[in-house]
């Protein structure tokens, strides 16, 4: 009996995430973490930030801080990237901590020079309290720092989170991003408060975790290093009609190179520079953050071993800091020693309960082992963290897929789909498992859409090529498997099936050179059919 044409066996699982710096202690909605004896309790620092922190709701969702009240006029300080997508006469409501609505006065809004920086205007009635400015220049690193804002999805519920400022540069950043703190931020929180533990405006919010898009293998914004903020001072240089530019343009301390290697960590074609940048902090002061970014780097370079050398470092001076464990669990992995990634990501998880990459992390080396029960269990409890974590349901339904639960995977997939419409390989996967279930149409109909979203995807025309050879359609199926091997010459299988479809079709010569070229590729059934029907 002639064997049907192979469709690729291989789930592809998401790339490990090794991308940068973690995430915080997980705290409430409001300030649960003890401030220092000298600053103000938590919740008075909580409740200042409450009452100058703003949502803003207009092309983008974001924050903004009262920081000026003239009049019935009120200034909001807000990130510019938050309204910068803003066009003329469009609405663009503030919401005030009464939860009070208010319009834009158009044409208010002006971005402070090349920084990430904006502020705009309203006018209300009600005396709003604005912010008490401080002096930037007075924080150190490794002191508190307190950031607050409005989380997307978070019910118009301000977060407010203490943290450690890891790097008060006065070197100029890109955008002015020049203040690097662990705070926990979401997305929504950009241009909110950065207080110091006395309640003092010293920064901006601008830049978290999840704020640029670099990615896990399909476009979803993954983790790009320590929280970013841009320091008060550009606003009093905008309010004494200065011109808004930093202070120098020669990094000299230890902060200033921490935070030039975290503008470039991440950016490939950087990583040396990373390295050294991070060599040049290490002179001047010793650093978990310089060990991480250089560990990062050298983990882009291909260094490994390297790499897990300098997140142990950074382990070794701050043994609470979840995402050195993380980042080198993550490193293991690509080594293929999952059980040392598995105890890493323990140990993130056990600093960090929170943390949904760690759990969806250790979940795929479970799977790697073999534990798919072992590794639902953890893609649930990401799921239960982060309802929004597209790729927890990817992976859930590849475990699901390897215990034989077909619809349990499809569902998976279909609700890693609704959230990322761009998961190429949820389509794929979908794809092949309505295949198994003989829904050829709907198999062809998620390879057409993981096409689309990646044309260079040979997996995918193969796979197609497969479903429209079993429904009959042959010369279909050899357009498909031509273009499958026009993107890799070196994929065995899609000679070996174009050959099946050209012997069907009566073509015995082109499925004999296919079938000759698949066992060179190391085919084993194609050597047998050389050997049956090509001598």
């Amino acid at each position: 009996m002639r064997r049907l044409p192979a469709l690729v066996a291989a789930l592809l699982l998401p790339a490990a995430q090794p991308l940068l710096l973690g995430t915080a202690l997980s705290t409430a909605s409001l300030l649960v973490s003890e401030a220092p004896a000298h600053a103000q309790s938590a919740e008075a620092v909580g409740r200042v930030a409450q009452a100058i922190t703003v949502r803003i709701e207009g092309a983008t969702q974001g924050s903004g801080v009262l920081v000026e009240r003239d009049g019935n006029r009120y200034t909001v300080l807000t990130a510019w990237h938050v309204v910068s997508g803003q066009r003329a006469g469009e609405e663009l409501d503030i919401y005030t901590p009464d939860g009070q609505r208010h319009q834009l006065e158009q044409g208010s809004i002006k971005r402070l020079g090349q920084v990430d920086m904006a502020v705009l205007t309203f006018s209300s009635s009600t005396a709003y309290e604005v912010a008490r400015v401080g002096d930037v220049k007075n924080l150190s690193s490794g002191e508190q720092v307190v950031v607050a804002g409005f989380p997307i999805g978070g019910n118009g519920q301000i977060k407010v989170n203490y943290g450690e400022l890891v790097a008060n540069a006065a070197v100029g950043i890109d955008q002015g991003y020049q203040l690097l703190y662990r705070n926990e931020t979401t997305a929504g929180m950009s241009g909110g408060v950065v207080l110091t533990t006395g309640g003092l405006l010293v920064g901006m919010h601008g830049r978290g975790e999840l704020d640029d898009v670099k990615t896990q293998s399909s476009g979803i914004a993954v983790k790009t290093g320590t929280n970013q903020g841009v320091p008060i001072s550009y606003y009093k240089q905008y309010t004494a009609g200065e011109a808004v530019v930093a202070s120098t343009t020669q990094a000299t301390t230890a902060d200033d190179y921490l935070a030039q290697a975290k503008a470039l960590a991440g950016k490939k074609g950087s990583e040396q520079e990373v390295i050294r940048l991070a060599n040049q902090a290490l002179a001047l002061r010793q650093s978990g953050d310089a060990y991480f970014y250089r560990a990062y780097a050298k983990s882009a370079l291909g260094d490994k071993q390297g790499a897990i050398a300098d997140y142990s470092q950074a382990i070794a001076i701050n043994p609470r800091l979840a995402s050195s464990y993380y980042n080198r669990g993550n490193t293991k992995r690509e080594l293929g020693d999952y059980r040392a990634a598995i105890a890493d990501y323990s140990q993130a998880i056990a600093i960090n309960q929170q943390y949904a990459s760690a759990y969806d992390n250790r979940g795929n080396a479970k799977a790697e082992l073999g534990d798919n029960q072992g590794a639902i269990a953890d893609f649930n409890q990401a799921i239960a963290i982060n309802p929004q974590f597209a790729y927890s349901y990817y992976n859930r339904g590849n475990s699901k897929r390897n215990l034989g639960d077909k619809q349990g995977a499809i569902a998976d997939y279909s609700q890693a789909i609704a959230i990322n419409p761009q998961l190429e390989f949820a389509y794929y996967n979908r794809g092949k498992v309505k295949s198994a279930q003989g829904d050829k149409q709907g198999a062809i109909s998620d390879y057409d859409h993981a096409i689309a979203i990646n044309p260079q995807s040979f997996l995918a025309y193969n796979n197609r090529a497969v479903a429209k050879y079993e429904l009959g359609d042959k010369q279909g199926a050899i357009a498909d498997y031509n273009q499958a091997i026009a993107i890799n010459p070196q994929f065995a299988y899609s000679y070996y099936n174009r050959g099946i479809a050209y012997e069907v079709t009566g073509d015995f010569g082109r499925a004999c050179r296919d079938w000759r070229t698949a066992a060179s590729l190391g085919q084993a059934d194609a050597a047998d059919w050389v050997r049956k029907q090509c001598q």
